[in-house]
C-alpha cells in the first residue's frame, strides 16, 4: 500500500511539471525572435554611442561667420600691405593701425573752411581764370608756396593769390593732414624707420605736407624738419562720382572692387594720392580709390 501511494505521488508531480513546461512554451511562442529596434540600440551601445550619433552637430557655417568686413592691412591676398608702426605707442614689432583714433569706425570729421596746401611743381603753378587747361592763365604760383583752397571743380581747387582768385590743377598740390596715432607720430630725421627720433607730433595736430615720397612726408613741426609715416597723416575728402566711387584692393582699375563707396561720401585718406591713385579708409575697408573723384575742398 504504501509502495502505491510512492508511485501515485511520483505520477502526479510528473504530469504537474509537464503541465507546466507546456503551458510556458504556449505563453511565448516568438520568444526566440529578436525586437529589431532592441538589438539595434543594443548594438549601438555595444559601440559606444547613441542609434543617431552618426548625425554630427550642425557645422560652424552659420551666418555670422565670415560676416566681418576684411580690414585689407590683414587680408590674404596681400595686395595691401601692413604699414610701417611709427605711431609714439608703438610697444611691439607688430605692424597695426593706431586703434584709439577708430578710423575705421568714425566718420571722418568734417573739414572746416579752406583746406590748405602745399604747392609742389617744378617751375610753378599755373593760376588760370577758371577751372581747365583752357582757362586763361593770370599768373604763376612758385613752386613751395602753401596756398588755402576755398573751391573744388572736377580736380581743380579754387585759390587766391597775390590778389588775384582762380583755379589750379589740383595734381600739383599736397593737403595738410591731420596727425591719427595713439600716443602721437615720431617726426625722424629721414623717411625711414631706422632714421633718428626728432621729436613726437600729438595725436590731432594738423600738419604741412611739404614732400610726399615711399610711404613718408616731409613736414615742420616746432622748428624741426623731418619726415612721418604717411599712414598716420589723415586727409579728409568727400567723393564726388555720381554712381559711386569703386573701393578696391590695389592702386589699379584691375584691383579687386571691395564695395562701393556713395557719391557726397566723406572719407580719410592715409596721405596724398599718388599716380593717380590714393589709400583711403571707409566704414572698416582700407583699399584704393581714384583720386580723381575725390574733393579735397
Amino acid at each position: 500500500m504504501r509502495r502505491f501511494a510512492k508511485m501515485f505521488v511520483a505520477l502526479l508531480c510528473a504530469a504537474v511539471l509537464f503541465t507546466a513546461c507546456g503551458k510556458e512554451k504556449k505563453e511565448s511562442p516568438f520568444a526566440a525572435l529578436e525586437d529589431p529596434t532592441t538589438s539595434s540600440s543594443s548594438s549601438s551601445a555595444a559601440q559606444g554611442g547613441h542609434p543617431f550619433a552618426s548625425t554630427s552637430t550642425p557645422s560652424s557655417d552659420a551666418a555670422g561667420t565670415g560676416s566681418q568686413p576684411p580690414d585689407l592691412s590683414s587680408a590674404s591676398s596681400g595686395a595691401v600691405s601692413t604699414p610701417p608702426q611709427d605711431s609714439g605707442a608703438a610697444s611691439s614689432s607688430q605692424s597695426t593701425l593706431p586703434a584709439s583714433s577708430s578710423d575705421s569706425q568714425q566718420t571722418p570729421p568734417a573739414q572746416n573752411g579752406p583746406h590748405a596746401a602745399t604747392v609742389r611743381a617744378d617751375g610753378g603753378l599755373r593760376l588760370r581764370a577758371a577751372a581747365g587747361e583752357n582757362g586763361e592763365k593770370l599768373l604763376i604760383i612758385p613752386d613751395g608756396t602753401q596756398i588755402e583752397c576755398t573751391g573744388w571743380q572736377d580736380g581743380w581747387a579754387k585759390t587766391t593769390y597775390e590778389n588775384q582768385t582762380g583755379y589750379v590743377s589740383a595734381k600739383y598740390l599736397l593737403f595738410y593732414g591731420t596727425v591719427r596715432a595713439d600716443g602721437g607720430l615720431r617726426l625722424r630725421k629721414g623717411p625711414g624707420e631706422n632714421h633718428e627720433k626728432l621729436l613726437t607730433i600729438p595725436d590731432g595736430t594738423q600738419l604741412a605736407c611739404l614732400e610726399q615720397k615711399d610711404g613718408w612726408i616731409k613736414t615742420s613741426y616746432e622748428n624741426q624738419t623731418g619726415y612721418v609715416s604717411q599712414e598716420y597723416v589723415r586727409i579728409a575728402a568727400t567723393v564726388t562720382a555720381g554712381p559711386g566711387l569703386n573701393l578696391r584692393d590695389a592702386p589699379n582699375e584691375t584691383g579687386t572692387k571691395l564695395l562701393t563707396i556713395p557719391n557726397g561720401a566723406q572719407v580719410q585718406c592715409c596721405g596724398n594720392p599718388e599716380d593717380g591713385w590714393v589709400r583711403v579708409r571707409y566704414n572698416g575697408y582700407n583699399g584704393y580709390v581714384s583720386a580723381e573723384y575725390l574733393s579735397f575742398a
